[in-house]
């Protein structure tokens, strides 16, 4: 499987919901959240590497950063 091609089975993944459970208001997925499931697909089946790497890249910066912030 290529890289941008499991990235984006990442992105349907998140897409269906925030590993923190509650996404950051400024989450670029939130807009693809909202959609049905069916239009979120296809949208990121649509997406060019660029836009999957730059989705992908916010997503592990969001990430660490939470994971490095919140309190247990």
């Amino acid at each position: 499987m290529n890289r941008a091609l499991n990235n984006k089975t990442w992105i349907k993944g998140l897409t269906m919901e925030c590993p923190h459970a509650i996404p950051v208001s400024d989450c670029p997925l939130n807009g693809l959240r909202s959609l049905p499931i069916s239009e979120a697909n296809r949208v990121i089946n649509e997406l060019s590497d660029e836009q999957v790497n730059a989705y992908m890249k916010t997503h592990r910066k969001c990430y660490n950063h939470r994971v490095k912030t919140q309190t247990v």
